[in-house]
């Protein structure tokens, strides 16, 4: 996406960057035991294990993962089913 939320297609991967999610921010799980589990990132440890704690949206569970298996979402929650 550029600055207007406009959908890109066509860059190259060596050109894109991972972004950890912001705390408090929405996201969506993208593999592993909670994949497509959508909700806010409540912390995240960067330093020993890389982890981060996601409060599901629609349980409300606390959902412990890697970060490198989370995005930050920035669409509507409506197109992923919630």
């Amino acid at each position: 996406m550029d600055e207007s939320r406009e959908l890109i297609q066509g860059v190259a991967q060596e050109l894109l960057e991972t972004v950890v999610p912001r705390r408090g921010g929405p996201v969506l799980v993208l593999y592993g035991k909670h994949k497509g589990a959508y909700g806010n990132l409540v912390e995240r440890d960067m330093v020993k294990e890389e982890t981060g704690v996601i409060q599901d949206a629609d349980s409300h569970a606390l959902l412990n993962v890697h970060l490198e298996q989370i995005a930050e979402y920035v669409g509507d929650p409506s197109y992923i089913g919630y």
